[in-house]
């Protein structure tokens, strides 16, 4: 029986391959969480379980706004996956077609649900060249609307990613509020193999799509500077990532000195829907 002293939110849960968050519908603009609420509700053992939770927002100028929270319940950084689980929602909500445009933590990104396949999409701003630090040839760093740090590694199944991620998100980017560490492989074929340090989960996720961006850019960034043949303007190129249990794909137009047209696409699945009941006591 439910108790008079417990209020109910009804909230959605998908994940992009692997990746899952808790979707909530504050457009009616009824919503208020407090940062231990949203923890709670992320908690694996004692809430809903997610490893962060996304609020759509109504907008007067653009189609909506998504909000991105850490599972820690903090506010977070452009969330890449959590995005396209936000469109996914949204879409779900009659709030959008094939097309739109929404605000989260960097600014303005255009959404698409591809009808082909059923994915969808989320464009990225420009990267300059110069906006990419080289640390040393196996590791990098460069923001992609959250900061990244990118290790390249071998024998990337047996790698320490937890005790590695937490050193260098506590270590080097300690006084930076953290930044999230991608260890990558890339086999002999040119696929790239990726596991995750998050911080604000303070753990392993599945997949990190602005990760997976931030690997797109700094691979095709190092090929380039290793004199790549693929140095003419504006070529269009892709870039397959597999994280977790599938694959995402990182598309971008390169010219003389950066990035364009970037776009992160992928799966995003709607999972189950139920109601949360919060004890107001």
């Amino acid at each position: 029986m439910t108790s008079a002293h417990q209020h109910k939110i009804s909230f959605s849960k998908y994940h992009g391959h692997g990746n899952d968050f808790i979707l909530l519908d504050n457009t009616p603009e009824v919503l208020l969480l407090s940062r231990e609420i949203r923890h709670l509700m992320c908690d694996r053992k004692y809430g809903i379980g997610a490893d962060g939770i996304v609020i759509l927002k109504r907008c007067v100028d653009h189609s909506f706004v998504i909000d991105y929270y850490n599972a820690d319940g903090n506010p977070g950084s452009l969330c890449g996956n959590g995005s396209r689980c936000g469109l996914a929602f949204a879409r779900k909500l009659g709030l959008f077609g094939t097309v739109c445009d929404f605000v989260a933590y960097d600014g303005l990104h255009i959404g698409r649900y591809i009808q082909d396949n059923g994915t969808y999409a989320v464009s990225f701003g420009n990267k300059y060249f110069h906006d990419i630090e080289t640390i040393d040839d196996q590791n990098f760093f460069v923001n992609t609307g959250s900061p990244h740090h990118v290790r390249y590694v071998n024998d990337l199944n047996k790698y320490d990613v937890i005790n590695e991620g937490k050193e260098l998100r506590y270590g080097k980017y300690g006084d930076t509020n953290g930044s999230n560490v991608n260890f990558v492989e890339k086999k002999s074929d040119g696929n790239l193999f990726v596991r995750t340090y998050e911080r604000g989960v303070d753990g392993e996720t599945e997949a990190c799509g602005t990760g997976a961006v931030a690997v797109a850019l700094v691979t095709k960034f190092r090929h380039l500077q290793d004199g790549g043949k693929d140095t003419c303007l504006e070529l269009k190129t892709s870039c397959d990532i597999y994280m977790g249990r599938g694959k995402l794909i990182v598309v971008f137009d390169i010219t003389e000195n950066s990035f364009t047209n970037i776009e992160l696409i992928g799966s995003a699945c709607h999972v189950f829907d139920g109601i949360y009941y919060l004890n107001t006591e």
